[in-house]
């Protein structure tokens, strides 16, 4: 058998192997970084911006085998300059080119369904670095919360102790945020049973007053606004020179305090997503969210509604969409008859002596449709009713985050 052939086969049985387990991403951060350390790492980064200019500005250099890649052609002012790889691995080199053998497929694929794509650009930074293969490229020592990255040297990281003993640990990113330099570590993990539910199914209507209203009367609110000192960064970035130091600096400030708005809006996010995993299915509707910003930009902007949509849909083991152009606020539950409500118009009441809030009426539209019912076959989901389970789960989960508001239907 020759060295390809039991490569490949390796890679067969890894496949076959991790089916029955699932991938978490851990996130660590590189702590206690000396100013040697600090200045390979930006040298790491830059040699990486280096490769991927170098290979963007003639494609047919892909074509040659990327490990050996020693010097490249770095434009300064209006000449060129050769510049030394001394701190990237054989390894990441490929897989720097692999990345940008992928983005010319999508970008391929796009252009093929009838999409205007233009030409790949050289990138003014880079801020992630692969490291392919655990062992080789990176490894971790968990007695001394340490990780050693190849050509880079050992790192006292912050976060190991997250990883269980006996995972699978696959490949890593080496990452540069304004905050500072984290490694996110892909792991398999074995698939644990799923713990038992606290109802069978909920129906969830997105919308700008309440983000989430669920079908059982639950109402979810979250907003993250802009901070006080975001606009002040903004109205200096406005006044200052292109080109300055002073610019660049503000620049990073502007990186570092939007890092941290993400950072509470995500956590806020799973907050919400960790609530309702707790359920057995999940139904919601497919809104087209970009036609609620041109009336709703900074509300709606401010909740990240559209990523956590996303995330149900890629995240939870049933997601059930209805369909984007269902009538479900305009519909009586009860009966089916479709109303007109102007959105200052709370409360639907119908002929068939139906009368609800309009957002959990919404809510139960969509968990019928959801499920499949018909108004005749809805038998008991007419009455809403929030367990002491779920009021236990919503505060110990929803109550941890300060800009997570919830109310339950009186």
């Amino acid at each position: 058998m020759t060295k390809a052939e039991r490569i490949k086969e390796s890679l067969h049985k890894t496949k076959e192997r991790r089916k029955s387990l699932k991938p978490k991403v851990f996130q660590l951060k590189l702590q206690n970084l000396t100013k040697t350390k600090e200045e390979r790492l930006r040298r790491a980064f830059l040699e990486a911006k280096w490769l991927y200019n170098w290979l963007v500005s003639d494609t047919q250099r892909l074509a040659q085998p990327a490990n050996k890649v020693a010097e490249v052609e770095v434009k300064v002012g209006e000449a060129f300059e050769r510049r030394t790889l001394t701190l990237l691995g054989s390894q990441v080199k490929q897989e720097i080119t692999d990345r940008l053998k992928d983005n010319l497929k999508a970008l391929s694929k796009l252009k093929a369904k009838g999409h205007q794509v233009g030409a790949l650009r050289p990138k003014s930074f880079i801020n992630s670095i692969p490291l392919k293969q655990y062992g080789v490229t990176y490894s971790l020592d968990f007695a001394r919360n340490r990780v050693r990255i190849q050509k880079l040297g050992d790192f006292r990281v912050l976060g190991l102790h997250q990883i269980p003993q006996g995972v699978e640990i696959a490949s890593a990113v080496l990452v540069r945020k304004p905050s500072g330099y984290y490694l996110h570590v892909t792991c398999y993990l074995a698939k644990g049973d799923s713990p038992e539910p606290i109802a069978e199914a909920v129906g969830i209507d997105f919308g700008i007053e309440s983000k989430l209203t669920l079908s059982n009367g639950i109402k979810i609110d979250f907003e993250v606004h802009e901070t006080p000192r975001l606009k002040r960064l903004q109205r200096k970035l406005v006044r200052a020179k292109r080109g300055s130091k002073r610019r660049g600096k503000i620049r990073f400030l502007l990186r570092r305090e939007y890092e941290k708005l993400n950072n509470r809006r995500k956590d806020a996010e799973n907050k919400v997503l960790a609530f309702l995993k707790l359920y057995g299915k999940v139904v919601f509707q497919d809104d087209l969210l970009a036609s609620w910003a041109r009336r709703f930009g900074r509300q709606l902007h401010s909740s990240g509604i559209g990523g956590l949509k996303l995330r149900l849909r890629n995240s939870l083991k049933t997601p059930l969409p209805v369909g984007r152009f269902e009538p479900t606020t305009r519909e009586c539950y009860a009966c089916g008859k479709r109303h007109e409500l102007p959105l200052s118009q709370r409360i639907i009441a119908c002929s068939c002596g139906w009368e609800c809030d309009r957002d959990v009426n919404a809510a139960l539209v969509i968990l019928r449709k959801g499920l499949g019912l018909s108004p005749d076959q809805t038998l008991g989901l007419d009455r809403p009713e929030v367990t002491p389970l779920e009021k236990e789960a919503a505060a110990r989960i929803l109550g941890s985050n300060p800009s997570i508001r919830v109310s339950f239907l009186q």
